[in-house]
């Protein structure tokens, strides 16, 4: 029968080339290493290693094993935190990086926090959250989705077995940083969007961050925008816009409760460029009572 442990050593050990490295990161010796190696040799019937005087190799044969190993590997220990589930509640959600998420998860805590509930924030591109809730790692995921991606957004979930529940409809918005010479401008002409710099999340293939696909009244794509900065901190975000000349294409607010520091936001070209915000989960599956709760505690602050 092969062992958790062998799989361990025998990943670690191909990750760092060595025998003894691997020893020194599994808080074990060298000899019992080798041991567990030597063990899963035996019962595979194949060498894993081509052994060198200066490290270690996978052999053709240990490259296969190697993969499947990993895979094993997570799947255990997902299947291990499982088994908490018994005997603790939680509420396990993503989001795209966003204060005001932040905020609602914070405030909701407060109302709601009982001594056997877990809490999980977890922020991440809409790709990353697909994935997670897809593998069970996250009950829900909040996302900002834009119209024009909705077809590729929709095949990706359905190859995945989820669904999108949309909750909102907003608009792309130019948030132009406090020492950029346009920051008290009502409006923003196409000409003034050729030199503006950006900081912006990092790139997603469906989020509003496709800026790229932004597009003006006649159907043109706006593509004159120089991003300079990538972050996936909102706390660095904002003290950018706070502080220097950057902008940043967003979504719109989606609630009253904004921050005291509310910058200066100009929608571009609303009724071409749309964004969607509302949850991703999986199909079929009936989500907990405090995943009901929390969306209904979001729900319940969107602006009407």
């Amino acid at each position: 029968m092969i062992e958790l442990k062998q799989l361990k050593y025998f990943v670690v050990s191909a990750d760092v080339g060595s025998f003894s490295k691997a020893a020194e990161i599994l808080y074990t010796t060298q000899p019992n290493v080798s041991k567990a190696i030597k063990a899963l040799e035996d019962h595979l019937g194949f060498d894993l290693f081509i052994r060198k005087s200066r490290g270690i190799l996978l052999s053709t044969k240990g490259k296969h094993v190697y993969e499947y190993a990993c895979k094993a590997i997570e799947s255990i220990e997902m299947l291990s935190s499982f088994s908490q589930t018994d005997k603790i509640e939680q509420l396990k959600i993503s989001s795209n990086p966003s204060a005001w998420i932040a905020d609602a998860f914070a405030e909701f805590y407060n109302q709601f926090h009982v001594e056997r509930l877990h809490f999980q924030l977890f922020s991440a591109s809409v790709e990353e959250i697909i994935k997670r809730v897809a593998s069970c790692q996250d009950e829900i995921g909040f996302v900002y989705v834009m119209t024009n991606q909705n077809t590729a957004f929709q095949y990706v979930l359905s190859r995945n077995h989820l669904e999108f529940v949309e909750l909102k409809k907003t608009q792309v918005v130019l948030y132009l940083g406090k020492e950029h010479p346009l920051y008290h401008a009502k409006r923003i002409e196409e000409a003034d969007l050729k030199d503006m710099k950006l900081v912006q999340c990092y790139e997603d293939e469906f989020d509003l961050n496709n800026y790229w696909k932004i597009k003006n009244p006649n159907g043109k794509e706006l593509s004159s925008f120089k991003n300079v900065v990538v972050t996936n901190s909102d706390c660095v975000m904002q003290q950018l816009l706070q502080t220097t000349d950057l902008a940043n294409i967003s979504s719109g607010y989606i609630t009253d409760c904004v921050d005291e520091k509310e910058l200066n936001g100009i929608p571009l070209y609303e009724m071409e460029n749309v964004v969607m915000f509302g949850y991703i989960r999986r199909k079929s599956e009936v989500l907990s009572d405090w995943g009901n709760k929390f969306i209904e505690f979001i729900t319940a602050n969107l602006n009407p």
